[in-house]
């Protein structure tokens, strides 16, 4: 088959899909709303056999300390962060990677971010109050302290422990989601200014798990506002689907990236390095930061 022919271009795509991933660029600790410490996070990836990890809690780099003190031996620990933005009327997750951790403006914005996202934790516990659902005495207190930023899985994980729900599923399912549009989402911040800051504190973006249907459009608009890459690889997506991202991605000029999301040992499919990226792919991710593998 000639080379440049679009099936040859398919078959590279489909070929990358085969090769050993290095590491697993979207994983979550118990600095937001996972389940793993950073340095359970560290532990498995080492069985994992990955070469290096991106700890992309939400809103925070609370964790990357301890998975980097955890790490020594080999493993590389990428600072990362995953930032809940606002695009076209829609909400969004962007990825930072290899931020500088004390980028001033970037430090202030994840402190408000952060006490918004308490503000909207409290609010969901009254509106749960409301409904007939209380927590026991400090019980919702002392799960806000746990975290540095505090999200709906919080909630679930509560509603679980107190025997309200069998699993976190049941209380997205029965009480969360039923309640969500009481309580706004006010802690979205434009992705242009999402993108700025991550850029100016040198960081590279990628846009996380895109949502399907207008895929192109999407990542064209977020790439006219600098973002750098696209996230190919991730649970919900299949073969066919990461195909398709690798080669939009490869059409608009955008690098890609991958990872678990991984939360915690509940889910299928989500282990730490159940996705991720090649080698070179992290190479190609570095080479945006002006960086030398």
């Amino acid at each position: 088959m000639p080379r440049g022919q679009p099936f040859t271009a398919l078959c590279r795509l489909a070929a990358g899909l085969s090769e050993p991933l290095t590491a697993d660029l979207h994983l979550h600790t118990t600095a937001s709303d996972g389940d793993y410490t950073p340095s359970q996070v560290v532990a498995l990836a080492r069985q994992a056999r990955l070469r290096a990890i991106a700890i992309t809690d939400h809103d925070t780099l609370a964790g990357l300390e301890s998975a980097v003190e955890a790490a020594v031996g080999g493993l590389e620990v990428i600072p990362g962060v995953e930032m809940s933005a606002v695009f076209g009327g829609r909400e969004v997750h962007i990825l930072g990677y290899f931020v500088r951790q004390d980028d001033r403006r970037l430090v202030e914005h994840f402190r408000v971010v952060c006490e918004r996202r308490r503000e909207r934790f409290r609010a969901f516990v009254s509106r749960l109050a409301a409904a007939g659902v209380t927590f026991p005495d400090g019980m919702a207190e002392l799960e806000a302290e746990r975290s540095t930023s505090l999200g709906r899985r919080h909630l679930a994980g509560l509603l679980v422990r107190t025997g309200a729900a069998r699993n976190r599923y049941t209380a997205f399912q029965r009480f969360i989601l039923p309640i969500s549009p009481d309580v706004p989402a006010d802690h979205l911040t434009p992705a242009a200014d999402v993108i700025r800051l991550v850029r100016d504190a040198g960081g590279v973006c990628s846009l996380a798990h895109p949502p399907e249907g207008d895929e192109e459009q999407l990542l064209t608009g977020l790439r006219d506002l600098g973002i750098h890459a696209v996230e190919a690889a991730f649970p919900a997506s299949t073969v066919a689907r990461t195909v398709r991202l690798r080669g939009i991605a490869r059409n608009l000029g955008l690098a890609v990236t991958g990872g678990s999301d991984c939360h915690g040992p509940e889910a299928v499919g989500r282990a730490v390095g159940a996705r991720g990226v090649t080698r070179d792919e992290l190479a190609a991710l570095r080479r945006l930061t002006g960086s030398a593998e």
